[in-house]
């Protein structure tokens, strides 16, 4: 590609476009992730639908619910709109396990007891604000790096279709 030449321009937009796309597919496929393994489910969405495999819900934990023994911990988790579901938790012990806390609950449902056995613990997760606060810096950068390179080849371009633009074998002669 030769600076300032009309055809560079079209490789400009043709290039952006691909990166584009690139960046639009990266988007695509984070997203897709993101459903599959990072958001949880409410309680009354596990009681509706009752899923086979780990599931990820989300909920507080209920007052006066929270027994600890050897080997477990059993508590009531509610959510949204009243919906409640009795949890036995059976992972390594936990810090983040309080009452009125809320959690994100990882484990298996069983419909028949209506119970959920959670064998992990974590709290909830802020990745809305990552990807906002990472988004809210590198898209100025990319349409600042895109006007520059676009800018650059006008200029030349102009410069080279001035008439008193002369090379120096032209000066010479």
């Amino acid at each position: 590609m030769k600076l300032g030449e009309r055809q560079s321009l079209r490789e400009v937009y043709v290039r952006w476009t691909v990166v584009s796309m690139v960046v639009a597919t990266i988007f695509a496929i984070a997203m897709f992730r993101y459903h599959r393994e990072v958001l949880p489910i409410s309680i009354e969405a596990l009681q509706k639908t009752s899923p086979e495999g780990t599931v990820r819900v989300l909920g507080q934990v209920v007052a006066g619910t929270l027994v600890r023994t050897e080997s477990e911990v059993t508590f009531n988790l509610s959510g949204e709109p009243q919906a409640t579901i009795a949890v036995r938790y059976i992972g390594k012990s936990d810090d983040n396990l309080r009452e009125l806390k809320t959690l994100v609950m990882t484990g298996f449902f069983d419909p028949e007891k209506r119970e959920f056995t959670a064998q992990k613990i974590s709290p909830i997760s802020n990745v809305g604000f990552v990807v906002a606060a990472y988004l809210l810096s590198i898209i100025p950068l990319i349409l600042f790096l895109f006007n520059m390179e676009r800018n650059l080849i006008l200029t030349s371009i102009s410069i080279k279709e001035e008439k008193s633009y002369q090379t120096t074998a032209d000066i010479t002669s």
